[in-house]
């Protein structure tokens, strides 16, 4: 690496470095404030739910907490423990849920207490103990594992809960994993591409991407996809190996990053010269080999059929509407930026997209397609891929039948969208390219014509790298 190259490279990282603090010193300020840390934000509701109830049913482990949900076989069982005997495990005070049944939320002042009260709860008639935060008063959630939706990004919301079980706690590791990504990412489209435009465009519209933001500040499972996608990319561009581990951190965390297998088989297809079968099997063989290995705990804690079957149920599941929840949203919607998504009503906190962003995005993969192979505009043409696979594929599930997409999902693909809108503007600040460009598709265009009309002949062959 030349002066001049080391020095635009450490002038980005320290760009970057900088956002990058800024952004987890602002998320950690939003998820230790009123009233968020006090409360389940959105889906978190059952994201975080289910991973209190695989610690207890899959691992056996429960948080270190003063407080518990207590249920027990019938009213009369829990009155009885709560006047007579929770005193002595030092429980201070007591509610009633309204639609668990026979169940309460206790809060004292010993964490040795109720860890007694787990292991001697049965001679009260107590059927469940569970320490740690008040569960949302929802019918059935005390058994709810979330099984149709892949467990990694939970198994970070469960080590956050053995160290405290409490929200600013459950949000720590998206935090964090956030603020990497607006590090690592542009980092590596400079140290790959040595555009230093590229490299900065790319950091400013991440740092400024409200929905990845938001969604890495919230304990659901689609800012772990979207941070894991996005450094997908990032190593994509130096390794379809290593980009295929990281589709496989994302697409174990939430399925919505699942079509990022097409951008990975078309550099092991076209530009690695592997065959198409083999190009197409790599990155699906990561992705189930993550499940099967991610999955191993729940496997062997409640028995292989019953996995299964909730998978199976799950992907079946994912074709279908939901009942009323968010205001649903179409892919069309998160193009437009019409349709925003509420995570919570007061203060307002909304997940939504840039309509000028997600159209550069996309006008890049057409734009930049002449140009794909060059290395200023190869990392932002694959960005351009990454956003078109996850809009089709999700618009096949659309399609399917579930008209019940949410706009917070596009924190899976936003960050693409940001990298293929810098490349658009590296393009605009290359005169001779964008005109190099043009004249590409103008000439493709002048054929398609002569073509449509039968005075030309189409000659399409298959290129590599």
């Amino acid at each position: 690496m030349k002066w001049a190259e080391l020095a635009k490279a450490v002038l980005i990282a320290v760009l970057a470095a900088s956002l990058s603090l800024s952004a987890l010193n602002f998320g950690m300020q939003f998820i230790n404030s009123y009233p968020f840390k006090y409360n389940y934000i959105s889906d978190e509701v059952w994201y975080v739910s289910a991973s209190r109830n695989l610690l207890r049913e899959v691992f056996g482990a429960y948080p270190p907490s003063p407080n518990a949900t207590v249920q027990a076989k019938d009213v009369v069982a829990l009155s009885k423990f709560i006047s007579l005997y929770s005193y002595q495990y030092g429980i201070v005070t007591s509610e009633p849920y309204t639609k668990i049944e026979n169940a309460a939320y206790v809060v004292g002042n010993s964490t040795e207490g109720i860890k007694r009260l787990v292991e001697e709860g049965e001679k009260y008639n107590l059927t469940l103990v569970q320490p740690g935060w008040k569960y949302p008063d929802q019918k059935d959630i005390l058994k709810y594992l979330n099984l149709e939706h892949p467990p990694l990004a939970k198994y970070f919301i469960m080590n956050q809960m053995l160290q405290k079980d409490v929200p600013p706690s459950w949000r720590v590791p998206g935090v964090v994993l956030g603020a990497l990504v607006i590090f690592a990412l542009p980092l590596a489209l400079y140290l790959y591409s040595r555009s230093l435009l590229l490299a900065a465009t790319s950091l400013l519209l991440l740092y400024f991407d409200e929905a990845f933001r938001v969604m890495s500040m919230v304990a659901m499972l689609d800012g772990y996809a979207g941070s894991f996608s996005a450094l997908s990319l990032g190593a994509l561009l130096f390794s379809p190996a290593l980009g295929a581990l990281f589709y496989a951190l994302a697409s174990t965390s939430k399925y919505t990053a699942f079509f990022y297998f097409i951008p990975i088989a078309y550099v092991y297809w076209f530009e690695k010269g592997k065959s198409p079968l083999g190009s197409l099997a790599r990155p699906l063989a990561a992705f189930v080999a993550a499940l099967l290995l991610t999955s191993l705990p729940i496997i062997l804690g409640l028995g292989f059929e019953e996995w299964l079957g909730k998978l199976l149920w799950g992907l079946k599941w994912f074709l279908m509407s939901r009942p009323s929840g968010p205001p649903p949203a179409s892919p069309l919607d998160w193009v437009l930026g019409t349709q925003p998504s509420p995570l919570y009503v007061d203060p307002a906190l909304y997940v939504y997209t840039n309509p000028q962003i997600m159209m550069l995005g996309l006008m890049a993969f057409a734009l930049l397609f002449p140009v794909r192979k060059e290395r200023p505009y190869r990392a932002s043409w694959l960005a351009s891929l990454y956003l078109v696979s996850a809009l089709l594929g999700l618009s096949l599930v659309y399609v399917a039948g579930n008209k019940t997409l949410y706009t917070f999902y596009v924190s899976v693909f936003t960050p693409m969208a940001d990298v293929a809108a810098a490349g658009f503007a590296v393009l605009l600040a290359n005169w001779e390219k964008a005109d190099e460009v043009l004249g590409w598709w103008w000439r493709a265009l002048r054929t398609f014509v002569r073509w449509a009309l039968g005075k030309e002949r189409l000659k399409c062959r298959m290129e590599g790298s």
